[in-house]
């Protein structure tokens, strides 16, 4: 238990799929529960996850519309509505990876998160809205992430993880058969450790709960950090406790752990 009348209130940060999200893609009747016990209690919830803006508000419920949004893996902050952190990828690494992917002999689908929008080079079948353009005509416009898709199934990534400028960072999970490149410096911990500024607050009293690769540096940096059961190695490795399954409410029992 974690709490006290003269305690700074605690902050909640949750990674949206496979952690908060159930295999249904919805916030179970317990761990809603949960967070209206949290946030009665004066505490606080932040959103922290690789979807861009657009996917984030549908698959939230009510109470966590105005909860401040860490989006694109780190790279964006929203808060009360406004960007108030972004740290997007350097315009010159598009170029090389678009540079990069021309002169190799593979066919690449590549992608570019800008300003809440996907634009491809190339249409393939994907779930979701997008724009075909020539990418080139973007590069200098901020990308918060590039990403290489595979619609046959990713195959050997050696050669384009090599190619990835030292100013940009590779993220590869089995949960997806893509390549997302962001900036060296954009992670979940750094857009909270943001957040916490603006809260008057520092790590130490952030609780964040996650599951995959883009979940390891917020894990390992908060004050408790919490890998769910189904979470990749890593990151139980940098865990302090490991809660249930995301489909047998983990956030609940976070909660009430912490609660009491």
């Amino acid at each position: 238990m974690m709490t006290s009348n003269t305690a700074p209130p605690l902050l909640l940060a949750l990674d949206l799929d496979d952690t908060l999200l159930g295999s249904d893609k919805r916030v179970s009747a317990a761990n809603l529960g949960a967070l209206e016990c949290w946030l009665a209690a004066g505490h606080e919830v932040a959103i922290a996850t690789g979807r861009p803006p657009r996917s984030v508000a549908p698959v939230l419920p009510p109470l966590l519309h105005s909860a401040p949004r860490i989006v694109y893996n780190g790279a964006q902050l929203i808060a009360e509505e406004q960007v108030v952190y972004a740290n997007p990828l350097h315009a010159g690494d598009v170029r090389t990876m678009l540079a990069w992917a021309e002169q190799s002999d593979e066919t690449w689908y590549i992608g570019l998160e800008i300003e809440d929008r996907l634009f491809v080079n190339r249409p393939f079948d994907k779930p979701g809205a997008f724009e075909v353009v020539d990418l080139w005509q973007l590069c200098e416009q901020p990308a918060y992430k590039m990403i290489f898709f595979f619609p046959a199934g990713r195959g050997d990534i050696a050669p384009l993880l090599a190619a990835v400028p030292s100013t940009a960072r590779a993220l590869v999970t089995p949960k997806f058969s893509i390549v997302q490149l962001c900036a060296r410096t954009a992670d979940k911990a750094n857009a909270l450790r943001h957040l916490q500024q603006r809260r008057g607050q520092d790590m130490t009293t952030v609780i964040a709960i996650g599951d995959d690769i883009n979940d390891i540096e917020m894990v390992h940096a908060s004050g408790i950090g919490v890998a769910v059961d189904n979470a990749l190695p890593e990151v139980k490795a940098v865990a302090d406790w490991v809660a249930p399954h995301h489909d047998d409410d983990s956030v609940a029992f976070v909660i009430r752990r912490l609660l009491g």
